[in-house]
């Protein structure tokens, strides 16, 4: 466990980083540049991208980090007593995770080609899993205290009063989650949109791969993308909710992906009549 010192060195430096790359090419490109690395991580790459396991780029050592922090919560078998005993660690965890998610969101954002392609060709070393599922499956996840509301319909609707968007739905301490699936679908959002960078067949696997990890009810007929769009919808109205008219900075460019997603959808439901 890192020290109170270690651990605000790496909140930091994580938030310096969420700074220094919103709309920036210049320092997202550094991300994606290949540079020595002598330590190991629990990732690897499918392809030369990265030469040899002495070298790696700053998008697969945030990538490690968020995996790192989002096992470790899943796997702590915590008590009543430890979670009030270590409410700091589980701050810390909330932080860390969403300036991973938001690092990694700025990249693709400003050099989606490379950063699309790196992210795509990560491998989860200890699952033998590609990084564009594990990620899908660990941001539907952290969903689950809220699944039932998102599948019936209730769920970020917009007839869904702030009132209600601010905590009627969610139980206590499901804010957290709501804030970070947010985020976690605001990044697979950028990764399955197209750009003009980028190519259409790797935006389109990367498509295809995350929505196979999307829940959907018996019949078919509720969940996948639009499991994306209610989420993000709810997202925006909780955030509007806490923040009010300062929200608008974050609530804008979610809104223009959900119009991304509801065409998809639209695309989707066709091919699914056809």
């Amino acid at each position: 466990v890192a020290s109170p010192s270690i651990r605000d060195e790496i909140l930091t430096s994580l938030k310096t980083l969420t700074s220094l790359t919103h709309e920036n090419s210049v320092a997202c490109e550094q991300l994606v540049r290949p540079y020595k690395w002598d330590n190991s991580l629990p990732i690897s790459m499918e392809n030369a991208m990265v030469a040899s396991d002495q070298t790696t780029t700053g998008v697969c050592i945030i990538f490690s980090y968020l995996l790192k922090v989002a096992s470790t919560k899943q796997g702590k078998a915590s008590t009543r007593h430890d979670d009030e005993r270590d409410k700091s660690s589980e701050r810390y965890s909330y932080d860390t995770t969403i300036f991973c998610l938001n690092i990694l969101t700025n990249v693709v954002e400003m050099v989606p080609h490379s950063a699309k392609h790196m992210i795509e060709h990560i491998t989860v070393n200890d699952q033998g899993m590609n990084a564009i599922p594990w990620l899908t499956r660990w941001v539907v996840s952290t969903t689950s205290g809220f699944r039932k509301s998102i599948m019936k319909g209730s769920f970020g609707s917009q007839g869904e009063t702030e009132e209600s968007a601010g905590g009627d739905e969610l139980k206590a301490g499901e804010e957290g989650n709501l804030v970070t699936a947010g985020n976690g679908f605001v990044l697979l959002a950028y990764l399955m949109l197209e750009d003009e960078s980028s190519s259409s067949s790797s935006t389109s696997s990367i498509r295809d791969a995350v929505i196979k990890e999307l829940p959907v009810d018996e019949s078919g007929a509720s969940g996948g993308i639009h499991y994306m769009i209610k989420t993000l919808k709810a997202f925006c109205n909780f955030y509007h909710y806490s923040v009010g008219d300062l929200s608008v900075a974050v609530i804008a460019p979610v809104v223009k992906l959900i119009a991304g997603l509801q065409k998809l959808d639209v695309v989707a439901q066709r091919k699914a009549w056809l």
